[in-house]
């Protein structure tokens, strides 16, 4: 794939493996919360020579610690970024690793978490995304 058609960002709407084939509304979604926009999803920008892929699994693990699956990418939602559909697998006790400076707090929601400069629209509509693709009709 050509420089030009690569995301200038990547973000994850991470799942829990338990929650692969039977996704409901009270499904966690996994967050993190930044200091000045508030929860969104985890992610972030590409770094030269980097792919999408490569530039997803290394953000997520810098801000979670958890590694994954990729089941699919939305490449059209965001004019210049990609949001990847993420399952990981549960743990009871979860400890996270955070090593990005810019991440306050990770946590599991069942619900849209508060917003402070994200739209809650977008959290609605990425959701529906993934709800097609769990449990398409």
């Amino acid at each position: 794939m050509s420089q030009d058609h690569l995301p200038k960002f990547v973000l994850a709407w991470i799942i829990q493996s338990s929650s692969f084939n039977h996704l409901s509304n009270d499904s966690p979604g996994l967050f993190v919360h930044h200091p000045i926009r508030g929860w969104e999803l985890p992610g972030g920008h590409l770094e030269q020579n980097e792919s999408p892929e490569q530039a997803l699994h290394r953000e997520i693990l810098e801000e979670t610690g958890l590694t994954g699956e990729i089941i699919a990418w939305n490449t059209e939602y965001y004019p210049q970024g990609w949001v990847a559909l993420l399952i990981c697998q549960p743990t009871h006790e979860q400890k996270w690793k955070v090593e990005d400076s810019n991440v306050e707090s990770v946590a599991w929601w069942t619900q849209i978490p508060p917003t402070i400069e994200w739209d809650p629209q977008e959290f609605r509509d990425l959701e529906e995304w993934v709800a097609s693709i769990m449990n398409p009709s």
